[in-house]
């Protein structure tokens, strides 16, 4: 049985909640209490444990590819998926810190960090205008939740094309059947057209028999009364 689909939801699972914790600090604008980060640590570490099931997932199934029918493409999207991972954790780690020294920034990419010292007012720009521009968090937040729509809508969408060829299979099993029966009934009908033509030819000889006996009767019958009167 191939482990990685459903590690993978755990960690989409942890992620998001995280991800939601570091949110609602950020809009309260306040450190978190105590009981709040003994919570997020263990969330984390979890989330670090489930990182790790998904790393021998992907190792258990790039050693044995044809156990879990897998090709190479495949392979290769899973430890493309296990590098977002991490990097999302490393990001989650970078907020965490922050929000505890009470600093609340958004996560950023490397390349976003880059564009705002080169550009000063960059930061502000996401921020300010009384909230109308969303913060580089809750795009990035945004852009997390639609990619975890499409892995969803992917995974059905692949459920639907194994219950489609499921279906192709049956209905050509049912053809298939089909076939056969049509060929029996066309068998026993040519067994019953023979049939039919044999009683057809069986009556015919019987009716010329009957005939025939009845023309012999009618003779012996004429001349029996010949000779009864000839007698008389």
């Amino acid at each position: 049985m191939d482990p990685f689909n459903d590690v993978r939801e755990d960690a989409d699972v942890s992620i998001r909640q995280l991800e939601s914790t570091i949110a609602q600090l950020k809009q309260s604008n306040r450190p978190p209490s105590v009981e709040q980060s003994q919570d997020f640590e263990n969330q984390l570490r979890e989330l670090h444990e489930i990182s790790q099931e998904l790393k021998d997932a992907v190792d258990m199934s790039s050693a044995e590819p044809e156990k879990f029918d897998l090709t190479s493409s495949d392979i290769r999207e899973r430890n493309g998926i296990l590098q977002t991972l991490t990097q999302r954790i490393g990001q989650i780690e970078h907020a965490w810190q922050n929000s505890k020294n009470g600093k609340l920034r958004e996560v950023t990419t490397m390349s976003n960090r880059i564009s705002q010292d080169e550009n000063p007012f960059a930061a502000d720009f996401a921020e300010g205008q009384d909230g109308s521009v969303m913060s580089n968090y809750q795009q990035q937040e945004m852009i997390q939740e639609q990619d975890t729509q499409l892995d969803d809508i992917h995974r059905t969408m692949m459920n639907l094309n194994q219950q489609a060829v499921i279906m192709g299979d049956e209905l050509e099993d049912q053809a298939f059947m089909l076939d056969e029966l049509d060929y029996e009934l066309d068998h026993v009908d040519n067994k019953l057209q023979r049939g039919m033509k044999r009683l057809n030819v069986f009556i015919e000889r019987n009716k010329e028999t009957a005939s025939n006996w009845c023309i012999a009767i009618l003779v012996v019958v004429l001349c029996v009364l010949l000779v009864v009167l000839l007698i008389a």
